[in-house]
């Protein structure tokens, strides 16, 4: 009788089996652990907080977060398929970023007629101009590290506009791929639009122009800050207690990022940002450089970055990858301030998935106008990637 029992459960087990293999056929899951033990030293000097803490712990340095996906498609006939994503990601290891949240989303169409999606999905400035940072450390300056904490460049943070719809033209010549994307208004996000132009043979080089403008929503300002900090004011500071050490464990720095708050904070104002960035294969290595603008129309608030870096290999296992950047800020107001970085990653592809790195950089914010507000903060990490 055990034995039936045993013959049936197992029965069972296998139709089930069956069952969930069929409904996943379709499904490609994928994701990233990554993470690192890292060093991360500030320094600042605003006023009553003057002074140097550092903070030793876990994180994902260079893939800036853990995730998980479930992508696929389904053939629809005729030539037309049916696309979706949805994935989660997990910063960790702080309890207060450690759940799991929704972060790719959406659904589309494919076929003669280009590629559709909607939902919640890249910008297209972030994911054309972004591409060519050799070393992708989201927490220092450069392309892949602005707005890591709050979106210093209009379109160029690292986090999935919601509300989005893309399209993507059918390639009217090898190697030419034209995006567009809207976006609409939400609780967090003003009204937006994107777009970019990509031109590679997908090996030697790689070019790309983009565009993206948003609305301000009432209540709220332009932010600016291409450090992956959110600048906060000294008087800030001093009103909610905050202390040097707890400045340091969350990234914020002593001066304030507002490049335009507007005269009433009304909303409706609206800021430009305009990429345009590439690369060179050289053979013994890849030269990569560009530069983002960003104005607020109607005012003196803009930014300027320029970054130029190299990636190098070393032999087929191991790459190095530099990035240096610099970026003018002028607020509203006429105030001016820079921010300039330099990374490096050392890598090392212990399998096609898995990967082994030293990372290193450094940001410093020079307060100009501002006296009495100077920054500069480095990491050092050693970590672990693998992709599945």
């Amino acid at each position: 009788m055990i034995q039936n029992k045993f013959i049936k459960s197992s029965i069972g087990l296998l139709c089930l089996s069956g069952v969930f293999s069929s409904a996943m056929a379709e499904v490609t899951i994928t994701g990233t652990v990554d993470q690192s033990l890292e060093r991360f030293v500030t320094k600042t000097n605003p006023g009553a907080l003057t002074g140097t803490d550092n903070v030793t712990r876990v994180a994902s340095t260079l893939a800036n977060y853990n995730s998980f996906s479930l992508a696929g498609n389904e053939d629809l006939g005729s030539g037309t398929k049916a696309t979706y994503e949805f994935s989660f990601k997990n910063v960790g290891p702080g309890f207060d970023n450690s759940s799991p949240v929704n972060y790719l989303s959406h659904v589309g169409l494919e076929g003669g007629f280009g590629k559709l999606k909607v939902g919640r999905q890249w910008r297209p400035l972030f994911t054309s101009v972004a591409a060519i940072d050799p070393t992708q450390l989201a927490a220092t300056p450069g392309f892949a590290g602005a707005g890591k904490s709050g979106t210093g460049l209009s379109g160029l943070a690292p986090e999935p506009n919601s509300n989005s719809i893309t399209y993507n033209l059918p390639s009217l010549m090898p190697g030419l791929f034209v995006q567009v994307q809207k976006g609409f208004a939400d609780a967090t996000q003003g009204e937006n639009a994107g777009g970019f132009v990509i031109l590679t043979d997908g090996q030697n080089f790689f070019a790309t122009y983009a565009k993206h403008t948003e609305k301000m929503i009432a209540g709220n300002y332009f932010a600016a800050s291409a450090t992956g900090t959110n600048g906060i004011n000294t008087a800030t500071v001093g009103n909610t207690g905050a202390t040097l050490a707890q400045l340091t464990v969350g990234g914020y720095n002593g001066l304030s990022h507002i490049l335009y708050g507007g005269s009433t904070y009304a909303g409706g104002d609206t800021r430009e940002s305009d990429g345009l960035a590439g690369y060179y294969n050289f053979g013994s290595f890849k030269l990569v450089g560009g530069v983002v603008s960003e104005k607020v129309n109607g005012s003196q608030a803009k930014l300027n970055m320029d970054v130029i870096g190299v990636k190098v290999p070393l032999g087929t296992q191991a790459n190095l990858g530099y990035l240096h950047s610099k970026a003018a800020h002028t607020r509203a107001a006429g105030t001016t301030f820079n921010i300039s970085g330099d990374k490096v990653l050392l890598s090392y592809d212990l399998s096609k998935r898995t990967t082994t790195y030293m990372a290193w950089g450094k940001q410093r914010l020079d307060g100009k106008t501002t006296a009495g507000n100077e920054l500069s903060s480095a990491i050092t990490a050693l970590g672990l990637k693998h992709n599945f």
